[in-house]
């Protein structure tokens, strides 16, 4: 519902722009992670007094959770970015993400969210799933 929301509020251009944008910032999240690990790793020594090498391997620990979080939520979010926005052109008159969402449900949480939507060009009537 909140797809459907989002796309009638913003129109799908600027939905599809902000879930790229906010796909990408996970990403970039995940490789400064990547480097914190492996940085950390580096430093880690148990010979290293008082806390320091406890403090390395949460920082590891935790990085490498962050990293892995950020990584399936980038994953998550382009693959339901780039499935909606292949069927987001007009098949009548080519008209690229000028449509009205005219209907919507989920019926299983497998498929996800299905929506009818109406051309505002040429006013075809095609679903996207």
């Amino acid at each position: 519902m909140d797809l459907v929301n989002a796309i009638r509020k913003l129109g799908f251009r600027k939905w599809y722009e902000r879930q790229l944008v906010e796909s990408h910032l996970y990403l970039v999240t995940c490789f400064l992670c990547m480097i914190m690990v492996a940085a950390c790793m580096e430093q880690l020594s148990f010979r290293a007094p008082g806390i320091q090498p406890l403090i390395n391997l949460v920082a590891i620990g935790g990085g490498g959770l962050l990293g892995l979080f950020s990584w399936a939520r980038y994953k998550a979010i382009m693959l339901v970015a780039n499935r909606y926005s292949e069927h987001s052109t007009c098949e009548h008159c080519g008209a690229y993400a000028r449509f009205d969402v005219t209907d919507w449900g989920a019926p299983d949480p497998d498929t996800g969210t299905w929506m009818k939507v109406r051309c505002r060009k040429c006013g075809h009537l095609w679903t996207l799933d």
